[in-house]
């Protein structure tokens, strides 16, 4: 296992002001003379420009034939290989469990967007209460773990601080979210993961938020919008669960915050696999690159203010 390699700064500066400039090149912005264009609710017009070449869509997006995601206003959606090609650009190995990038309004200032995947893992039996306190502890002690297999394979060292937003799971809605605070040994601050999984029929729906850990509000608000807006189609939802023709996940919610097939493994091999998952470039690499982005435009908002008072 390896960290994936992270864009540069001249790399995001590159991408996020020049894409206006090859959208005007490429002629790709959708015109607001387009019928088909105005029967949606369009994305704001700078983001729409500035994302032009990775053909945005906006209103009711399909992900794949599994949930429907109702877009708020002014926000895009990146589908399928323009989501995957928007995170090679940001310097990402990104395969195919990648269904679309969610883009919001204000992107082009504050860098935050979130990764829509899909994992087709079966049924997942939200029985379970866990208790998060415990699984926190056992997480941590996985992590230490697994940072000194880093080490000894000359990487840096990753220490998981603990819960950013403590898990939260919607018995009603089938949903949950929960964020960490992770270091880095060789990186300066901290990087936040945010997680959101809705759980569906035969699987579940992976949506990671992006942004740098000072953005945990905005990251938060986006993600929760989100996770309110998307929603497994007829046939698909959890409560079409058949147990006659549909696999049970190895996992119940506990084991979707602390790695897969957590119950059957052992602590060890537990939490090699969750940092597997951890490592995975959706869910650290892009993070990561969210917190240059934040460097990149958000930062200088903020600085701006602080100069001001």
């Amino acid at each position: 296992m390896h960290r994936p390699i992270l864009a540069n700064l001249p790399t995001l500066a590159m991408l996020l002001f020049t894409l206006p400039v090859l959208a005007q090149a490429e002629g790709a912005a959708p015109s607001a003379d387009d019928p088909a264009a105005a029967a949606e609710s369009p994305a704001e017009p700078a983001l729409a420009e500035a994302l032009a070449r990775f053909e945005p869509v906006s209103g009711g997006v399909a992900l794949r034939d599994e949930a429907r995601l109702a877009l708020p206003d002014g926000w895009a959606f990146l589908p399928e290989e323009h989501g995957r090609e928007f995170l090679r650009e940001l310097g990402n190995q990104v395969d195919d469990d990648v269904i679309g990038i969610a883009v919001p309004a204000d992107f082009t200032e504050s860098g935050t967007f979130a990764v829509y995947s899909y994992a087709e893992e079966g049924w997942v039996d939200d029985a379970e209460t866990p208790d998060y306190d415990a699984l926190l502890v056992d997480m941590k002690a996985g992590s230490r773990a697994q940072s000194e297999q880093r080490k000894q394979a000359g990487l840096g060292g990753v220490e998981l601080l603990g819960w950013a937003e403590p898990p939260h799971y919607d018995k009603a809605q089938h949903k949950l979210y929960w964020a960490t605070k992770l270091r880095f040994d060789d990186e300066d601050g901290l990087t936040l993961n945010y997680n959101v999984r809705i759980l569906g029929r035969q699987g579940f729906l992976v949506v990671q938020g992006v942004g740098g850990i000072e953005q945990l509000t905005e990251v938060a608000a986006m993600s929760k919008s989100l996770l309110a807006a998307t929603e497994f189609v007829e046939g698909r939802r959890y409560e079409n669960y058949d147990p006659a023709y549909d696999k049970i996940a190895a996992y119940g919610i506990g084991g979707l915050i602390a790695g897969k097939i957590a119950a059957k493994v052992g602590l060890f091999a537990k939490f090699a696999i969750w940092l597997k998952v951890l490592w995975k470039p959706i869910a650290v690499g892009v993070v990561a690159i969210g917190a240059f982005l934040w460097k990149l435009v958000g930062g200088r908002k903020r600085e701006a203010a602080a100069a001001a008072d």
